[in-house]
């Protein structure tokens, strides 16, 4: 699956376990944005959980969630549209101390 980032995103892809990754990503002015977990469940479907770094509402912190956001959402609809989860199967967007 390709991902598309915008120029000054970048994307760390690291595995947790065998059935599960994560992907960091980080702005180069904002710092780290946050994280997209991705974790295989038995059933063949794949749950997505997205987590902004920051503590909420700090205005740095809504500055990572309005780039964060659309990727996270852009990278569950490519999965959704190769695997066979429901939509209400993505997680919740959360803020996480940094």
């Amino acid at each position: 699956m390709s991902f598309q980032l915008p120029p000054n995103v970048t994307a760390q892809r690291k595995p947790i376990s065998a059935t599960s990754y994560e992907y960091i990503l980080r702005h180069s002015e904002l710092g780290q944005l946050g994280q997209i977990l991705l974790s295989a469940c038995t059933s063949g479907s794949c749950k997505v959980t997205s987590l902004v770094y920051g503590q909420p509402g700090e205005q740095l912190t809504e500055q990572r969630r309005a780039v964060f956001e659309p990727l996270a959402r852009s990278l569950a609809e490519q999965i959704q549209s190769t695997t066979n989860f429901p939509k209400a199967a993505t997680g919740k967007k959360e803020s996480v101390a940094a």
